[in-house]
């Protein structure tokens, strides 16, 4: 194995480790907490979240329970496709990851 191997190998552990935190957090994380934030130029950045408040550098909307449940869903769902993919890195290393 090349030290460029290891290193790389050291990188996608870290980053698996990262990934496992974040999706711990965000299945405990309330729908609530959750919210899409579009980012455009200048002030025209829109944030969609249960509290739906504006700001001066974006325009806030209130969402739906459900619009908000959807996201937290499709953010998980992201989130341990990510996690696979490197698994399956890791693997194709030789790596075994429990």
């Amino acid at each position: 194995m090349k030290i460029k191997d290891v290193e790389h190998i050291n990188r996608l552990l870290a980053e698996l480790k990262t990934l496992k935190d974040l999706i711990s957090h965000a299945e405990r994380a309330d729908p609530g907490d959750f919210e899409l934030f579009v980012e455009l130029p200048g002030d025209a950045s829109i944030k969609m979240s249960a509290e739906g408040s504006s700001s001066t550098h974006y325009e806030g909307f209130s969402t739906s329970k459900g619009f908000l449940e959807r996201l937290k869903a499709l953010a998980l769902e992201e989130l341990r496709e990510r996690q696979q993919a490197i698994e399956q890195e890791l693997a194709g290393l030789g790596v075994e990851v429990d």
